[in-house]
């Protein structure tokens, strides 16, 4: 089975006990059959203080400040430091990588919500694919829907030699959506709405116009090329694809009018980040602003 990177995915290496943010800490961690099978396979007082920490639900108990009871205070996993990589979880070895299935292809990527991979990807030229063979069977795609055609569509306008403004009026205008759909009250509603893993993020999942920083509007437009990979992709039809674009627009109105404060590469990069965590990593999140951008398209 063949699965299909960005080139910058090649970049990415977790920066383990340097992260600010780190990923085992207010995070679900669920623990998988495979990973629980050997947890069990360990000598007793091992496997009896491992397993006491996985709730009825199979995933960890957080503890003080919703950190992993396996993250020692120096920031670096105590499962991995005791027994490497195999005896953690199928969700920790992964995260942020994220997989899709577009036509007969698996693709990969890598989360913004991750410090390091919104660094690599808002440092990254975008676009281009490597290779790598995983085992596993090929696997069909259940819809005929050519999603990547599009996509290759968008690209090929954000690589012109044109300005950011331009760009994405060609985009809206190509796919035919209107800027009065983000200026809605239900969507401003529906931006109200969402849940937030931390209220003081609130204020910042607004879609506002603000004068844009020169310099920035390359990383708005590799920030708005990792929307598109990882939310258009995986359209099932022209209408759902319109309405993923309307969300990956929505989501970079958010960051360029997020940005207005920020001086320079690093708040961008937090910034791109907050929005990543707090909207495109909730299922329900994601959901509901599609579903509202779809009803006014």
């Amino acid at each position: 089975m063949k699965i299909y990177y960005p080139l910058y995915y090649k970049d990415f290496e977790c920066i383990a006990d340097r992260c600010r943010h780190s990923c085992c800490v207010g995070w679900e961690i669920g623990v998988d059959d495979d990973t629980m099978e050997k947890y069990r396979l360990l000598p007793y007082g091992e496997r009896a203080e491992i397993i006491s920490h996985i709730g009825d639900d199979g995933c960890m108990v957080l503890a003080d400040g919703e950190r992993c009871p396996f993250l020692c205070e120096s920031g670096l996993c105590r499962l991995i430091s005791t027994y490497g990589d195999s005896h953690i979880s199928h969700i920790c070895r992964e995260h942020p990588r994220f997989y899709h299935r577009v036509g007969e292809k698996i693709e990969c990527g890598i989360g913004a919500s991750c410090e390091e991979a919104c660094r690599i990807i808002l440092s990254s030229d975008f676009g281009e694919f490597f290779a790598t063979e995983r085992e596993g069977a090929d696997i069909a795609d259940e819809t005929d829907f050519d999603s990547v055609s599009y996509r290759e569509k968008i690209y090929s306008i954000l690589h012109s030699d044109t300005s950011h403004i331009e760009k994405l009026e060609k985009i809206k205008a190509l796919y035919s959506i209107n800027d009065y759909i983000f200026r809605s009250d239900s969507l401003a509603r529906a931006l109200d709405e969402l849940e937030y893993l931390d209220e003081a993020h609130r204020s910042l999942i607004r879609f506002k116009m603000a004068e844009m920083r020169p310099g920035f509007e390359i990383y708005f437009e590799r920030f708005f090329a990792y929307l598109i990979f990882r939310h258009l992709s995986v359209a099932e039809h022209y209408d759902d694809l319109r309405a993923r674009l309307g969300f990956c627009l929505l989501l970079l109105s958010i960051l360029e009018g997020a940005s207005d404060s920020a001086k320079d590469f690093a708040d961008i990069c937090e910034i791109a980040r907050i929005i990543s965590e707090e909207i495109e990593y909730s299922e329900d999140n994601t959901a509901s602003l599609i579903f509202e951008i779809d009803c006014l398209l």
